[in-house]
């Protein structure tokens, strides 16, 4: 499991430098205005999108895992579910793209809509053979493949069309043209496992991936309600356009952690279904450790940094939101990790109980963006969605100590926090120049390991469980490869 999520997390690290690479680059060549719209409508693309990129993907993938002789069954039954839903939530989403538009007080965003609608067919079956089936085989090497040949697809392919002239139509086109890799991809390294006609039950994959979808859907409003409430409560074309580049440095966490969240849930369902506790005990520890050892020291970094990076990667014109991303990071951090600790709680066969903590939020932050973004402007939008993001955590963290008794040491979350605390205190008070923050955030990271080493917090059994996941001989040519 630890190599699976090494080389999920390096494949999410390179799907969302292409989407920062994107980012950057249409945020700069676009100008404010049209990187709102792209903004809005990748937006609303992703959220269309998430009814397929997860919930029906997990609950192949965690049925696979259990019993991988029925794979053939469940990927025939789980592709007529898919066929027949994208089918059905296209022509709703191209349809409704006018009354979506209106929604936003922006009639010229109809078309747009449109476009993007193109990509829901690419996008389901993409995610359900490679975050579904190769994810339920636990074949994460083969699942890292697709998605890191899909992220290098996505930049060229937007880029290019935006450079030739077609703008943010042809940004979306992009998108929909690394779906089409991915899935194409994922689909040949699957081929040779689906050919026995073996029955599986299309009710359980619906049973269990309606609620898993639910929470999918209204995790990802937690993350981008904020976006759209200050397109369409406060904000000017220019001011979305700064809010979309604070909220598109502050997701850094979460698409690094993803790859952490993939790896959990089938190990998860895999050790539930073996009855076999102290398995489970061990990756929930451990894994949350691990991703509090890298998510802490990273959150407060951004935070303290928050003018010079924006001025780095976005220009100076964007220094507007420092302030909103100095707060917003914080709230996308809590939310990195609700989202591990649901898909702790989905693999374990409960994805209504992630969907029972995620739904009340939802209307939390609904009613705290709709009350501090008139008053704060952008910096409401970013307090609404920190507040909701601690509330989602600290009720998952509750949820998984009470199921499983365990999570992280508090005295490990001390020894964290305090040579957290450290480096940003540094980072805070230390003037620089934007080109040198690498170089700073660099030298900072080896004064915060150096930390916990005094600490003892970082020890020999680290270093050990290191070599044993970064496969080092691989690169010397020792050792046979694997996916």
């Amino acid at each position: 499991m630890g190599r699976g999520t090494l080389y999920l997390m390096v494949s999410n690290g390179v799907f969302a430098l292409a989407g920062y690479l994107i980012h950057f680059g249409l945020g700069r060549y676009l100008g404010p205005v049209d990187y709102g719209i792209f903004g809005v409508v990748l937006s609303l693309m992703t959220i269309v999108n998430t009814f397929f990129t997860a919930g029906f993907p997990q609950s192949a993938s965690k049925f696979i895992a259990e019993d991988n002789a029925k794979i053939a069954g469940i990927i025939k039954s789980t592709n007529r579910i898919i066929l027949v839903f994208s089918a059905l939530v296209f022509s709703l989403y191209f349809g409704l793209a006018g009354v979506i538009a209106n929604w936003f007080n922006d009639s010229n965003l109809t078309p747009y809509i449109r476009v993007s609608a193109l990509a829901i067919p690419a996008y389901a079956f993409y995610s359900i053979y490679g975050p579904g089936y190769l994810n339920g085989q636990r074949q994460f090497g083969k699942q890292a493949i697709t998605l890191f040949a899909s992220s290098i697809v996505k930049i060229i392919a937007v880029l290019a069309l935006v450079l030739v002239g077609f703008g943010v139509k042809g940004a979306i086109i992009g998108y929909l043209i690394a779906a089409m890799a991915g899935f194409l991809l994922a689909w040949r390294f699957l081929q040779p496992a689906g050919k026995k006609d073996v029955n599986f039950g299309w009710k359980k994959l619906v049973e269990f991936g309606i609620p898993a979808t639910a929470f999918s859907v209204v995790f990802f409003f937690l993350m981008s309600i904020d976006l759209f409430a200050v397109k369409a409560i406060g904000g000017g074309e220019a001011e979305v356009g700064y809010y979309t580049s604070a909220a598109t440095i502050s997701k850094v966490p979460y698409f690094i952690f993803v790859g952490l969240a993939m790896t959990l849930l089938p190990s998860i369902s895999r050790s539930i279904s073996l009855n076999n506790a102290s398995l489970t005990r061990d990756y929930i520890q451990q894994s949350i450790r691990y991703m509090l050892v890298l998510l802490i020291p990273s959150t407060v970094l951004i935070s303290a940094t928050s003018t010079g990076l924006l001025a780095l990667v976005y220009s100076s014109t964007y220094i507007a939101a420092a302030t909103t991303l100095s707060i917003l990071i914080f709230g996308l951090a809590s939310l990195s990790v609700f989202f591990v600790l649901a898909n702790i709680v989905i693999g374990s066969g409960r994805p209504q109980i992630a969907l029972g903590i995620a739904l009340p939020a939802l209307g939390i932050d609904i009613g705290l963006n709709i009350l501090l973004i008139p008053r704060y402007g952008l910096e409401g939008a970013a307090w609404a969605t920190t507040a909701t993001g601690l509330t989602c955590m600290c009720a998952a963290v509750v949820y998984v100590l009470f199921r499983f008794k365990t999570l992280v040491s508090a005295k490990s979350l001390g020894k964290i926090i305090l040579a957290s605390l450290v480096i940003y205190i540094i980072a805070f008070k230390v003037s620089i120049q934007p080109v040198w923050l690498p170089l700073i955030y660099a030298g900072l990271l080896a004064l915060y390991t150096a930390i916990l080493c005094l600490l003892r917090e970082i020890n020999k059994e680290d270093l050990r469980t290191f070599r044993r996941i970064v496969p080092l001989s691989r690169f010397s040519g020792i050792g046979n490869s694997a996916s």
